[in-house]
């Protein structure tokens, strides 16, 4: 927070400035890494290996180029000057490394909750590199769980966290949700880690999503039986697997998205360049056979064209995925009306690919100094065709193809068999889940909803919305109602049908798709 209050009250109208805050702590989080790297690993170029995997890694794309997740960047590099901190007490027996790590601990998760992957670290610096009894051992650790302690105490009384959605899981309030979330989620963050995004699993319908995730087991059974000749003779790569493991715990409490691979990543790229190294040394567990070393050969090949090749590219496209977002948003906002006289209406859009990407609009306006609405209210939101009919003169209703906080990926109802595997447009259904949770809804439920008052006209077994019937005060023709569709990426005017009658409007499409 700190950070971009800097930004704001140094350079409030250089936003490249504000990019150059943000590269500079991803910097310092590839230096930390770099040094810690030299610290474990031998000969030198080993921990070059591993410090050159870790920065063109392509999961640290978004919180190097997005200023709002620059917290993950501050967190990482704080918790690798905890674990540099603390090995340097430990082995060398430096006494300030004991008081410097807690604080660089705090540091970390001040700056945001992926520093708690610092604890998954140092817990497997005791049990594989730490020298001396157990109690030794676990006793080291107490100064970083009394931070951690302090840190979640104040969290858990200050009302931080998740709550009322049903992207984002609170791991302290739902703990059987967050143990199902991290069977289902933890696996396509490992294979995000070692093969593809993980991210594009948001993009797959229901059944290819059920696909790539036994594929995602079987490939880390695969990596892990690759793996197992190293990781039963290297202590250091044992360190790794356990705290890259141990990371992806907190990192289940949302969406697989690479961004959450950060300090996963760190432990991975350890690992990987143990592995590299021992199969291009030909270190004595690889085979002498060249028909018995030809899987590993393969492999090794998969992962240097995945790590050298692949990453540093998507690392360097995701500022184009930001630049695509902005398109989008941008353009939908320039489309809504700007005139004085929408400062005394209430805009009324009545279909919406999410509802997330909506509120957008005003945000600009304002930002841009346009005359804002009175209210914007979003009415409908979908990927799919929606039906709007008018039972009364002043009311209407919505129903969007498959109802409302449809999970992702689900088909179009009546077109299963034809579904896209694959769909960016999933990613939106899911969207519509961030600020709304599995609570059920009945038929007769009201909600007042800016001035109107929405009543739930149909729903599903499982409490979704089928159809909402949203009345007002005034008729739908008054000029304090401006109505609008989206159609094609941009808003434009909606005329609603007159009293009796329904329109239908088509599917959703982005012009850059």
């Amino acid at each position: 927070g700190l950070t971009h209050w800097a930004d704001f009250r140094l350079w409030p109208d250089l936003p490249w400035l504000m990019h150059v805050q943000s590269l500079l702590w991803f910097a310092g989080a590839i230096i930390a890494a770099a040094l810690f790297y030299r610290r474990l690993l031998l000969p030198a170029w080993v921990a070059g290996l591993a410090g050159l995997l870790f920065a063109i890694d392509d999961a640290h794309g978004l919180p190097a180029a997005w200023i709002a997740n620059r917290n993950a960047s501050i967190g990482v590099f704080f918790g690798l000057l905890a674990l540099i901190a603390h090995d340097r007490w430990r082995r060398e027996g430096w006494g300030p490394g004991a008081y410097l790590a807690p604080v660089a601990l705090l540091a970390g998760l001040l700056a945001g909750e992926i520093a708690l992957a610092t604890g998954g670290y140092l817990l497997a610096y005791a049990i594989f590199l730490d020298t001396g009894s157990w109690t030794r051992r676990l006793v080291s650790l107490i100064p970083a769980g009394v931070i951690g302690a302090i840190w979640w105490g104040t969290y858990r009384l200050t009302n931080f966290g998740a709550s009322g959605s049903g992207v984002y899981i609170d791991p302290g309030a739902s703990p059987l949700e967050f143990i199902r979330a991290v069977a289902e989620r933890a696996p396509i963050l490992l294979f995000g880690q070692w093969a593809l995004p993980s991210g594009l699993h948001n993009m797959l319908s229901q059944d290819a999503a059920r696909f790539v995730w036994w594929l995602a087991v079987a490939l880390m059974v695969a990596i892990a039986g690759l793996l197992l000749p190293i990781l039963k003779r290297e202590p250091v790569a044992r360190f790794f697997a356990l705290g890259m493991l141990l990371s992806l715990v907190p990192a289940c409490a949302t969406f697989p998205d690479d961004r959450l691979l950060y300090f996963a990543g760190f432990g991975g790229m350890g690992l990987l360049a143990l592995f590299l190294s021992a199969a291009w040394q030909r270190a004595d567990w690889v085979p002498a056979s060249r028909i018995r070393r030809l899987p590993l050969q393969v492999a090794s090949w998969f992962l240097i064209v995945i790590h050298f090749v692949f990453a540093p590219f998507a690392l360097a496209m995701t500022t184009n995925t930001l630049k695509t977002f902005n398109s989008i948003i941008n353009r939908a906002a320039s489309s809504l009306p700007s005139d004085p006289e929408v400062t005394d209406q209430v805009v009324l859009i009545v279909n919406s690919p999410t509802a997330f990407f909506s509120i957008y609009g005003p945000l600009l306006q304002a930002l841009n100094g346009y005359p804002v609405p009175r209210r914007t209210l979003i009415l409908g939101s979908g990927i799919y065709p929606t039906t709007v009919s008018r039972p009364t003169a002043n009311s209407i209703a919505i129903q969007p193809d498959g109802g409302y906080l449809v999970q992702r990926g689900s088909p179009r109802p009546g077109h299963e068999a034809s579904q896209a595997p694959f769909h960016p447009a999933y990613f939106h259904q899911m969207l519509d889940h961030l600020y709304r949770d599995a609570t059920p809804m009945r038929v007769g439920d009201r909600i007042l909803y800016g001035g109107a008052e929405v009543e739930i006209a149909e729903a599903t077994e499982d409490g979704r919305p089928i159809e909402i019937e949203v009345f007002f005060d005034v008729a739908l023709e008054d000029p304090s109602l401006r109505w609008l569709e989206w159609r094609n990426g941009v808003y434009i005017p909606f005329e609603p049908p007159a009293v009796g009658e329904a329109v239908v409007l088509p599917e959703v499409t982005f012009p850059l798709w």
